[in-house]
């Protein structure tokens, strides 16, 4: 005979039931993780956009402050062109310079530029260069450096009697000549250290050489006949520049350097759109 009580199985599913939370919960971690992970994305691309503006911005920026520096300098030197003029704006972001006010260095180079009728080669370095025209540039410095070749071009200048020769000789310009006295001829050659002269270089006599002697200006002076013979070798000569900078620049220094005669000049604590970059001075006709 058949129970009523029936045998009855049980089921439970523990371990689904007690997984569902953890399942839950590492989603949520998950979908955590992957928006934090799109973030970190987002706020890279952001980034990468940023540091590439901003390099566009200083590589268009230097690129035009370079071209309006080359035809500004072109213009103020009376160039016919701005080719041959490189321009350096330092290695500093021009971005943060220009808002510090200035640009702290610019060294401009100059292939080819004639000082009253010589070829010479330029550099200019200036300092606490503002963003504001009108302010004043810190310092600026100017080097023109004329070669031998050219320097040879002031026979008449150097001296007021024909010379054979003309030599860069260590720190000073050796003239040489031959004077004729009777049936003799005697070759002499002189020293010449230029100096600066207001707008002009002076070429003061230092030394005579006669043979393998050498002897000083002053004491040749004061021996009545030599000083009668080479009198016109013996005076002191000038080469004026002021024609061809503009009246901004005064002369520094003078001195021969390098096989060059270089000359210094400054324009120090003057404004950009001062007047005096426009202006040239006037030399003597010849």
């Amino acid at each position: 005979m058949a129970s009523d009580d029936q045998p009855t199985i049980e089921l439970r599913l523990d371990g689904a039931a007690d997984s569902a939370p953890e399942a839950a919960t590492g989603y949520a971690v998950a979908k955590r993780k992957r928006r934090s992970w799109i973030g970190w994305v987002v706020a890279g691309v952001i980034l990468l956009i940023l540091i590439v503006g901003v390099v566009l911005v200083e590589t268009v920026g230097r690129t035009a402050a370079v071209r309006i520096a080359q035809d500004e300098i072109a213009s103020s030197l009376g160039l016919e062109s701005s080719e041959g003029v490189a321009v350096d704006l330092g290695s500093g972001s021009l971005i943060l310079q220009a808002l510090t006010g200035g640009l702290d260095a610019v060294t401009i180079d100059i292939d080819r530029f004639e000082v009253n009728g010589l070829e010479s080669s330029v550099q200019v370095v200036a300092t606490g260069v503002p963003v504001v025209s009108s302010q004043p540039i810190d310092t600026v410095s100017m080097d023109v450096a004329i070669t031998g070749a050219e320097v040879s071009k002031l026979a008449t200048t150097l001296s007021g009697t024909g010379l054979d020769s003309i030599e860069l000789e260590g720190s000073a310009i050796r003239v040489s000549t031959v004077f004729k006295l009777l049936f003799f001829e005697i070759p002499v050659a002189l020293d010449l250290v230029p100096v600066a002269a207001g707008d002009s270089i002076a070429f003061e006599p230092e030394s005579v050489i006669l043979g393998d002697e050498q002897i000083s200006v002053a004491d040749l002076r004061q021996n009545p006949l030599v000083s009668g013979l080479a009198g016109s070798l013996l005076s002191s000569q000038e080469f004026c520049v002021a024609s061809s900078l503009p009246t901004a620049l005064t002369i520094d220094s003078v001195a021969v350097a390098n096989d060059n005669l270089v000359i210094q000049l400054n324009a120090d604590g003057i404004a950009l759109d001062d007047a005096a970059w426009k202006q040239y001075g006037t030399c003597p006709a010849p």
